[in-house]
């Protein structure tokens, strides 16, 4: 069993690799988990305090109606806010906010934005689609990347910002990746815009920029090479996003932020120092110092809503934040080497199959499945924390698989043994032995216990001289016949047979399995073989065959029980005095002339259900003191 086992563990680990591999459905399962990884993690990291959100929130737009109308503000209100930030000491503003085509009612406001962006450093929002490439704006041919090696992503159309705002220090794409499953888990690194060129995301250029690296990338296996700075990524060129400060709350952003209208207060407090009190506006300036700020709107209904492992409903520049804290301090989240895995998950499997196949007990494989899938989790969850995505789902799939599998194939193997050794040994030993032994293969070895017992003796008057008078085959016919009913009543009463002894029948109840009213089920057993016997004598006497009378005694008393004998060959049986004292009473029913004798020990047990009679007190062969006998008539009528 343990080597089909192992076959086992290990076909149920390839059949769960091939499904992992194969089905989506699958895939989001394995999600599922990581995300829920991802939220306890991400709680202990703190978000990147350089990275702030400008928020076009609903209560920035509430609190900007009355001075600027509702969106799309004109672009002066991004021209102010620009300005203030760059007189607050920012260190770089990325504007998650399209501007492909010019603002026809506020022109004014575009040849102000285009001043606005040629002070400080900004990275403009650039759009790209799945469609064949058209010449870009020669304005921006020198904002894009040079590809040194192809990339493995399809080539893309690209929608740059208006000629007049290439004054930015870049662009960057805004495209969120697609997923296989609910939530975001990468994002686009650059695109392809045809021949060498490229156009990267808007997180990647930001994280260029700060960090002063070439505005060049080449493929190195898995990962994009961009100057000192290696990204890993997936075969679609995405970077997988390691997550970082998990908010329980929906609406909360994950980064800090601020409203709009707080920076468009700031601006208005230099032109009118009234509106805000000078320290109160030094200190605002002073949180902004330094800062890589996002321009992006938050309102609902102004964004794509997003799935993300950290938020149901997380607008898109949350993504680009945490996608650029990764890219400037070099901490990513890496796909395991599945090549390595799956077959070393499948080997594990099999060596689980096989500890499982082994063992006896189901609730010890149940708790070795459980430690396995916890050990696999707590790794899964290491590997996470360690920035490595491991099919944790999958290799938790197969433990399930695989333990459930080798279970039922052990059960039905243990049933078809069951049934066989039922089969087998049924007809050699008792059913309640049988029973016994099945349900607790552990008790077959010598040894036995002290038990409360009520041991029967039957045995057939005159056998001997009934076998010289007769054809053998006739009285071998007539026994099995007898011993047939004899045994089939000493069941019916709960007994246990313990042996033939020739034309005897030894029986016991009250072990193995336990049977409280044990004196009263004997007694009636032997009333019952009585009766039974007479209807066989009467019957075989019509036949012309001899008539039959037998004997029963009955006893009640301590006695050893269990398995007894040679080490490899034993029996379960009992012995001891009250043994010795049934197989007198059967004796002395020669000597009374009577069917069924009982001792005082077992006549104070059965209480008035029988119609008894008090024979003799008679001194038995191992007994110092007499014992008062009775002999049973019947049932009681009274």
């Amino acid at each position: 069993m343990t080597r089909n086992a192992a076959i086992i563990g290990a076909v149920c680990a390839a059949l769960i690799v091939l499904v992992s591999l194969l089905d989506p459905t699958f895939l989001g399962a394995e999600w599922l988990l990581h995300d829920a990884f991802t939220r306890a993690l991400a709680a202990r990291r703190h978000p990147d305090p350089r990275i702030m959100i400008v928020a076009v929130s609903d209560e920035a737009i509430r609190n900007l109606e009355e001075l600027y109308g509702r969106p799309p503000y004109s672009r002066e209100v991004y021209a102010v806010a620009i300005d203030e930030l760059r007189r607050a000491g920012a260190a770089l503003v990325a504007v998650d906010i399209l501007f492909t085509e010019g603002d026809r009612d506020h022109p004014e406001g575009d040849r102000r934005f285009a001043e606005a962006i040629r002070t400080m450093p900004v990275v403009l929002a650039a759009q790209t689609s799945n469609q064949p490439p058209l010449p870009i704006a020669p304005q921006y041919l020198s904002k894009l990347w040079l590809l040194r090696s192809e990339l493995p992503i399809p080539l893309k159309r690209l929608a740059t910002p208006l000629p007049s705002f290439a004054g930015a220090a870049g662009i960057g794409t805004i495209r969120i990746a697609s997923s296989r499953s609910a939530a975001i888990h990468t994002v686009p690194i650059v695109d392809s815009t045809g021949g060498n060129r490229g156009v990267p995301s808007l997180p990647a250029e930001v994280a260029r920029i700060v960090l002063h690296l070439p505005a060049e990338v080449r493929l190195e296996g898995n990962a994009l090479r961009i100057g000192r700075l290696r990204v890993p990524m997936n075969a679609n060129g995405e970077m997988a996003i390691r997550w970082s400060g998990f908010r329980k709350s929906a609406e909360a952003l994950h980064y800090d932020s601020i409203g709009l209208d707080k920076l468009m207060l700031a601006a208005l407090a230099r032109d009118d120092p009234s509106v805000i009190p000078a320290h109160t506006l030094a200190a605002f300036e002073a949180s902004l110092k330094g800062k890589i700020v996002f321009i992006a709107y938050t309102a609902a209904g102004l964004y794509d809503l997003r799935s993300t492992p950290l938020s149901a409903v997380a607008p898109g520049v949350e993504i680009h934040a945490n996608a650029l804290d990764n890219l400037i301090n070099g901490r990513f989240d890496r796909t395991a080497n599945r090549g390595l895995l799956f077959p070393l998950l499948i080997v594990l499997s099999g060596g689980l199959g096989a500890a499982l196949g082994r063992t006896r007990s189901q609730s010890i494989a149940g708790a070795i499945a459980v430690v396995a899938v916890l050990i696999v989790l707590a790794a899964g969850f290491a590997a996470l924390s360690a920035g490595i995505v491991a099919p944790t789902m999958a290799a938790t799939s197969a433990i399930l698989v695989t333990y459930v599998v080798v279970t039922v194939v052990k059960f039905t193997a243990e049933q078809r043994q069951t049934a066989l050794l039922r089969a087998t040994f049924g007809r050699y030993v008792s059913p309640q032995i049988l029973d016994h032994i099945l349900e607790h293969p552990e008790s077959v070895h010598l040894g036995g216990e002290r038990r409360d017992l009520t041991i029967l003796f039957s045995d057939i008057r005159g056998f001997t001289s009934i076998s010289e008078t007769n054809e053998p085959e006739q009285v071998v016919d007539m026994l099995n016949e007898y011993l047939t009913r004899m045994v089939e009543i000493l069941l019916e009463h709960g007994g246990t047979l313990d042996k033939f002894i020739g034309d005897a029948v030894m029986g016991f109840w009250n072990a193995p399995a336990s049977d409280p009213d044990h004196p009263r089920n004997a007694v009636r057993c032997a009333v019952t073989m009585i009766e039974e016997t007479a209807r066989l004598r009467e019957r075989w006497q019509l036949e012309g065959k001899p008539a039959l009378r037998i004997g029963i005694g009955i006893n009640t008393g301590e006695a050893v029980v269990g398995n007894i004998g040679a080490e490899k060959v034993f029996g379960y049986t009992v012995i001891g005095d009250a043994v010795n004292l049934a197989s007198r009473m059967e004796g002395k029913n020669k000597d009374y002339g009577t069917e069924i004798i009982i001792s005082e020990f077992t006549k104070a047990r059965i209480d008035e259900e029988f119609e008894t009679v008090y024979l003799d007190d008679v001194k038995v062969k191992g007994k110092e003191q007499a014992v008062r006998i009775f002999e049973v008539k019947g049932m009681s009528h009274a």
